[in-house]
């Protein structure tokens, strides 16, 4: 149960000193040019008002690191792909903000003409919105490094990009934009492919297996953005920078020693079998170190599903138009005497947004959890069975815009 209290990390535009990839193979249609000449500057996003859980915090279970096989230290502590035929549906995107501020993010093809990526990929900290001339798309290649790796793919200019209303420049919130590409892809290529949205609504379980799939650097402090990998880590709710909270808008997970990292922003968060791989995320935020935590804009959730939707139909949205996902729950607690016999009660603290509630109990015996189950009720009674047993709850909040899920912070042990 004993966590670590990272310091999240913003993911950052680009990947500081790093070369810029060299100019790749572009169809007569497009004007897309994939920077040569610069090199990348420090325009890193970290984070500066965030909520560390204690390092006691509880969780619930399943919430452990991903699959134990053996893995070479890429994504972080992830796999480089051969080739595009695993994840043919995600890219390597360049925004040049200036000429020595050059940005690299990752994204994924949702359509032949969409691909969506993260907000602070084309906007900067104090709101400067990259325009469709600074951005370029690079897919089909597992390499974005050298001109060779991009002649096997496809370099595409931007015709338009549309953020969600929401977002706020800096901050972590509805971190989603769609860009329109100025011609189609070939999505018959056998390189490229687009990939479905889990359906609106969809529920990630703690402990479900997540692929991350992205272009970014392989830690904290290295230089070698544009190299497609692949990582596998398990959903969680609770503990570590989750804030012991899952907004709605968010999907959490975490690894040991694996996760996405700067680069990967915009990056594809899929759940589901390879033959039925589908979109659940947009990587947002990473910690520190980029070894364990990471924050993904939830797809499933209408608050950012109606943005996307919209978008891919060309159409623009305002914020009223995307009702606001369950935010809040930090001050969920379980309260009462942990007594056999006697009733605790979950307290389910303040929630922005949150208009239908339910409650778990959780009861822990070393590394062993029994998870009662969400229920309109909000008090358990304790049994002789769960004496010794460590107690907590969960609360789940739902609105139109989504499901948050936080979980309380106390911890009682049952006595007699």
């Amino acid at each position: 149960m004993t966590l670590p209290r990272p310091r999240p990390l913003r993911l950052a535009l680009c990947t500081a000193g790093a070369l810029v990839a060299g100019l790749g193979a572009v169809a007569p249609a497009q004007s897309a040019e994939w920077r040569t000449d610069v090199t990348t500057s420090s325009v890193a996003h970290a984070s500066t008002a965030t909520e560390s859980a204690p390092a006691s915090s509880p969780r619930i279970a399943g919430s452990t690191s991903g699959p134990g096989s053996a893995a070479t230290p890429r994504i972080v502590g992830g796999t480089t792909l051969p080739d595009t035929t695993t994840a043919p549906y995600t890219v390597a995107i360049q925004t040049v903000f200036g000429d020595d501020a050059v940005g690299g993010c990752s994204g994924t093809i949702l359509d032949a003409t969409h691909v969506l990526t993260a907000a602070h990929c084309v906007v900067e900290e104090n709101g400067t919105r990259a325009t469709p001339d600074q951005v370029a798309v690079a897919s089909g290649t597992t390499d974005a490094t050298t001109k060779a790796g991009l002649a096997q793919g496809t370099v595409s200019s931007v015709a338009t990009i549309r953020v969600h209303p929401r977002h706020k420049a800096g901050g972590f919130f509805d971190d989603v934009a769609v860009l329109t590409l100025s011609a189609p892809l070939n999505l018959a290529d056998g390189k490229t492919a687009a990939l479905p949205m889990a359906p609106s609504g969809t529920i990630v379980s703690p402990g479900r297996l997540v692929r991350i799939t992205g272009y970014g650097i392989t830690g904290g402090s290295a230089d070698d953005f544009g190299t497609l990998r692949f990582v596998n880590v398990r959903a969680v709710i609770g503990g570590s920078s989750c804030s012991t909270s899952a907004p709605g808008a968010f999907l959490c997970t975490e690894g040991t020693s694996k996760g996405a990292c700067s680069g990967d922003s915009g990056g594809t968060a899929t759940i589901g079998s390879a033959s039925a791989r589908r979109l659940i995320g947009v990587t947002d935020i990473a910690d520190s170190n980029c070894r364990g935590l990471n924050l993904f804009a939830n797809v499933a959730a209408p608050e950012i599903r109606i943005f996307i939707d919209a978008a891919l139909a060309e159409q623009d949205v305002t914020a009223a138009q995307t009702p606001l996902a369950p935010r809040g729950g930090t001050k969920a607690k379980i309260t009462g005497s942990a007594r056999v016999g006697r009733t605790v009660t979950c307290k389910r603290g303040s929630w922005t947004s949150g208009t239908k509630f339910r409650y778990a109990f959780l009861l822990e015996n070393g590394s062993r959890q029994i998870n009662r189950g969400f229920r309109s009720k909000n008090t358990y009674k304790l049994r002789s069975a769960d004496r010794g047993r460590r107690v907590f709850c969960a609360v789940e909040a739902r609105s139109a815009g989504g499901q948050g899920i936080a979980v309380g912070r106390n911890v009682k042990t049952v006595s007699r």
